[in-house]
């Protein structure tokens, strides 16, 4: 009885640290998946996604292969608008799709939320705008 009630115990054991290692990688949210553009905030003046069709939307998508895709939803099929890569490191976010390279910094990342921040000078004044581009999963 004695050795059956330790058995039991060791094995308790061993399913609260797996339980524990499923909840801490799920704490460390995974940006792997489809992300569905949300709005764009540049300067401070916040611009919804407006281009999706009642049929689709438009979405990023991580591989785990540290592969992204910018998907179009066009006509009420996809098409893929961008292939390039990602990094991650800490909070920084690179992005590259072999032509042109950006840094990011992440500001949340859930379930639900992704948002990461970046400076781009999108009117050649020479000053950097600030982007924050949001995105939601479905």
């Amino acid at each position: 009885m004695k050795k059956n009630l330790f058995i039991l115990i060791i094995f308790i054991g061993i399913s609260s640290c797996s339980k524990d290692d499923d909840n801490s990688s799920q704490s460390s949210q995974s940006i792997y998946g489809k992300w569905y553009y949300k709005e764009t905030v540049i300067d401070n003046t916040t611009y919804p996604y407006d281009d999706h069709e009642p049929c689709g939307k438009d979405y990023i998508e991580f591989y785990d292969t540290n592969k992204i895709k910018g998907i179009d939803v066009w006509d009420c099929e996809e098409d893929i608008d961008w292939i390039g890569t990602f990094t991650i490191l800490n909070n920084s976010l690179t992005i590259s799709n072999g032509s042109e390279s950006r840094v990011a910094e992440i500001i949340e990342l859930n379930s639900t939320s992704l948002s990461y921040k970046y400076f781009f000078d999108e009117n050649g004044d020479g000053i950097n705008e600030s982007y924050i581009e949001k995105f939601t999963r479905q």
